[in-house]
């Protein structure tokens, strides 16, 4: 295949890693300016996408006057509280320094960081 470039298995990073994020925001590492970055961008996202939903959560609760507006309440009372900080988790290897993500990334594998061949001792 011309212009294909394999990159090996151990060498990918996952687009979005969750469990990172998480190991991210519990670290100490990691400046709390950047933690509150990621859950403010977490909450405009969240805002804008309940923004969007009020059109369809209208219809719903017409049509379905009791259960929607039952529904409505729950659900959007677990966007509000699950939404930004599941965003803030995915945002934040994105938002933190990129030598810390390394550091907690490595950490996470438990790699050493050290000589990739073999220590000849002489």
């Amino acid at each position: 295949m011309i212009g294909v470039i394999r990159i090996p298995k151990l060498l990918r990073k996952p687009l979005v890693d969750l469990r990172l994020g998480f190991a991210l925001m519990r670290d100490g590492r990691v400046p709390l300016r950047s933690k509150l970055v990621a859950v403010l961008l977490g909450l405009g996202i969240t805002g804008v996408v309940e923004f969007l939903e009020l059109p369809v959560e209208g219809v719903i609760s017409m049509l379905l006057p009791i259960l929607g507006a039952a529904g409505d309440i729950v659900l959007d009372g677990a966007e509000i509280i699950a939404g930004p900080l599941l965003l803030a988790n995915v945002l934040l290897p994105f938002v933190a320094p990129r030598e810390i993500v390394e550091l907690v990334r490595s950490d996470r594998s438990g790699s050493t960081g050290g000589p990739k061949g073999p220590i000849i001792d002489i």
